[in-house]
């Protein structure tokens, strides 16, 4: 079965400038023309456009790019891992998630194994870049010491809590001079709104998940189909 661009874009349910984008990006099998240069699309079309579209939910655009160009190259293997190393990355995220809820929720109660962290450790500790931990000390919302003999920077507890509350925030509407001011007051009615932020970011990684395992049955389905095509 043929189908034209008007049928396309009503059974994917996006604009034909979607389409084209996604062929011009070759993530889709090489397309018909008529004489008239008008596209001829086949059943295979079909599945590719509404796997990308799965894709999408799931995946951030790069990795879904990724694995359509995978597919259309018949790499499937290549593009399992591809698959596993994105989930993998999504299940560092939940851990990351549920560490740093404990830590907070508890503070200061739970003593840390360490009472200081030199700012390698705190990068670690918050799954952030150092450099971010250096710009947000440079506006003020976290401090560290300065140890005279060896010059190293350390951060004790009270700057850890505050830098895991600054990573988790900045994941939603807040600025920076938002955050500043909730750190700065402290207390127990703002753990409770942080409390209300851990169980978004928590449902949105589940979607994300669910999401994910659509894609990945579409997906499979749509390798399946190209490895005869």
């Amino acid at each position: 079965m043929k189908y034209t661009m008007k049928q396309m874009t009503e059974y994917v349910g996006v604009s034909n400038t979607t389409l084209k984008r996604y062929e011009n990006n070759g993530l889709i099998p090489p397309v018909l023309y008529t004489q008239g240069k008008h596209r001829r699309y086949e059943e295979i079309h079909l599945i590719a456009f509404k796997t990308i579209r799965k894709l999408l939910k799931g995946f951030d655009i790069p990795v879904a790019y990724q694995l359509m160009t995978l597919a259309k190259e018949k790499k499937f293997t290549e593009a399992n891992w591809s698959i596993a190393q994105a989930q993998k990355a999504l299940v560092k995220k939940k851990e990351t998630l549920q560490m740093h809820k404990e830590f907070i929720l508890s503070f200061p109660q739970k003593p840390l194994k360490k009472q200081t962290m030199r700012i390698g450790e705190l990068a670690k500790f918050a799954d952030i870049e150092t450099s971010t931990i250096r710009y947000w000390e440079e506006r003020g919302l976290i401090t560290g010491i300065r140890e005279k003999s060896s010059g190293y920077r350390f951060y004790e507890k009270s700057e850890v809590q505050k830098t895991i509350i600054i990573s988790l925030l900045r994941k939603s509407i807040y600025k920076l001079e938002d955050i500043k001011a909730i750190i700065d007051e402290m207390d127990d009615e703002n753990l409770v709104s942080i409390r209300k932020h851990y169980t978004t970011v928590n449902d949105e990684l589940d979607n994300q998940l669910a999401m994910q395992l659509k894609a990945i049955s579409s997906y499979t389905v749509y390798c399946e189909k190209l490895a005869y095509y």
